[in-house]
């Protein structure tokens, strides 16, 4: 069983800022006149920085209705509200974002004016407004954070490094700082920094899920399988329903071939009360990953003619296992399809500030030319495809960090059928020194990633 395969579910400017220590202004952080609305409000900040969304959007919808005046409140609720009624959210959301916010503190009005830029299809303007604000409240953590998170958003980490730095020596209660830390290094495959940053995230914050779900990710990403569960398992002991660990542990039991603990995470969510939509998508990894381990190609196709799980145009694990199973076939017009439509995504999205997302994509789309091509014979042209994937990628998170993984070891089986042994054994190295366990699994399938043909 080919246990290695990737297990995707979906899908400095400043040195040392060069800040002088400058006092946040004394006075109300938040301008209301409800101290009941305040409690409830902070109560959600608190939510919000432990990522428990759900229960920070309660919290600030009650802040809200308190007091009707609190207009970051009212902001913050939105997404709340248009669950409910989207027409009635529409016409709050206009006249929270049409209301005077002279009277406001600095960093209400940052989200308010940030809001109608957004809301007035100004993105472009997003950047300005953050410097601006910056400028005038370099020590307030809310901006601060706010910088930091728009230049990792569009994977300026060189920029967003020192600003976390930052957060985290102002503000040490702000430990979402430590969390990006952790990823920002895992990105450049600096994993032992990136432990010790999650190692602190757990340490300040050890009751919290997420230090012990970002600290697992970073334990699959290495092969530290054992550790990774167990990470997982606590992170559900603080936070029952937190959906980022479901994802976790589903893509870990499929990785390692557990396809019935996989099974028991899929009931685990579900009675945990995760969302029907995101369960489904594991259920769509189950499936296919049965199939695909049994290397079962026509029967996948088959599944894909009246499967919900290939229904949408991105590459989801399904939809790239169809892919696979076309070209393994040798039905190409298929496998074009499926390209052709991740191609128009990219084009649709082109310029989206989801750098994270488009990157993925991006590498995605060139692997399944790349598997194409190798299956078609054109070893060169397959190389560079799979090479333009390989720099698209880096070990942020479990999904990218396993498809790089994946990506590398195709490459490798294509060296090696192209005889070119001392490439293929220069990346293997790489890839062992990221995760020894993923190249013992490529060793004991016999060096065979995507069944290529050796002579």
């Amino acid at each position: 069983m080919k246990r290695w395969i990737w297990i995707g579910l979906a899908t400095a400017v400043v040195v040392g800022l060069g800040i002088t220590l400058v006092a946040v202004p004394r006075g109300p952080e938040w301008t209301t006149s409800s101290p009941e609305a305040l409690a409830e409000f902070e109560a959600g900040m608190d939510a919000e920085m432990k990522l428990y969304k759900a229960e920070a959007e309660e919290h600030f919808r009650r802040a809200y209705e308190l007091d009707p005046n609190f207009v970051v409140a009212g902001l913050f609720a939105m997404n709340s509200f248009y669950r409910e009624d989207k027409e009635k959210a529409e016409a709050l959301r206009e006249e929270i974002l049409s209301a005077d916010i002279s009277g406001l503190t600095g960093r209400e009005q940052y989200f308010v004016e940030r809001e109608r830029a957004v809301s007035e299809k100004r993105r472009e303007d997003v950047p300005e407004i953050v410097d601006r604000y910056f400028a005038k409240y370099p020590n307030d953590p809310h901006i601060l954070n706010q910088k930091a998170i728009h230049h990792w958003s569009t994977g300026d980490f060189e920029t967003a490094e020192p600003l976390y730095r930052r957060l985290a020596e102002i503000a040490p209660n702000w430990v979402i700082a430590y969390n990006q830390l952790g990823y920002i290094n895992m990105s450049r495959g600096r994993f032992a920094e990136a432990e010790e940053y999650f190692k602190s995230y757990r340490f300040i914050a050890p009751d919290q899920a997420n230090p012990h779900d970002s600290l697992g990710e970073l334990f699959i990403a290495l092969g530290r399988y054992d550790e990774a569960e167990e990470s997982f398992e606590q992170a559900l002991k603080f936070k029952p329903d937190f959906w980022n660990t479901y994802e976790h542990i589903a893509i870990l039991k499929a990785y390692t071939g557990d396809l019935e603990g996989l099974h028991e995470t899929i009931e685990r969510a579900a009675s945990a009360g995760i969302p029907e939509d995101y369960v489904r998508e594991f259920g769509c990894v189950e499936e296919f990953m049965s199939l695909r381990n049994k290397e079962a190609w026509q029967e996948i196709l088959d599944l894909a003619e009246t499967s919900p799980c290939v229904e949408k145009p991105n590459p989801s694990f399904a939809k790239t296992t169809v892919h696979l199973a076309a070209c393994k076939l040798g039905d190409w017009d298929t496998a074009l399809e499926i390209e052709g439509e991740a191609e128009g995504l990219l084009a649709k999205y082109e310029g989206s500030s989801a750098w994270k997302n488009m990157e993925m994509l991006r590498a995605v789309t060139e692997n399944m030319k790349g598997v194409r091509f190798a299956l078609q014979g054109d070893y060169d042209e397959a190389e560079k495809w799979l090479k333009a994937a390989d720099k698209n990628l880096t070990y942020i998170e479990t999904n990218p960090a396993l498809f790089k993984l994946y990506n590398r070891t195709v490459l490798t089986e294509i060296y090696l059928a192209d005889g070119q042994d001392a490439e293929a054994h220069a990346l293997l190295a790489k890839v062992r020194g990221v995760n020894p366990a993923w190249v013992t699994e490529f060793e004991d399938s016999g060096f065979s990633a995507i069944g290529l043909e050796r002579g």
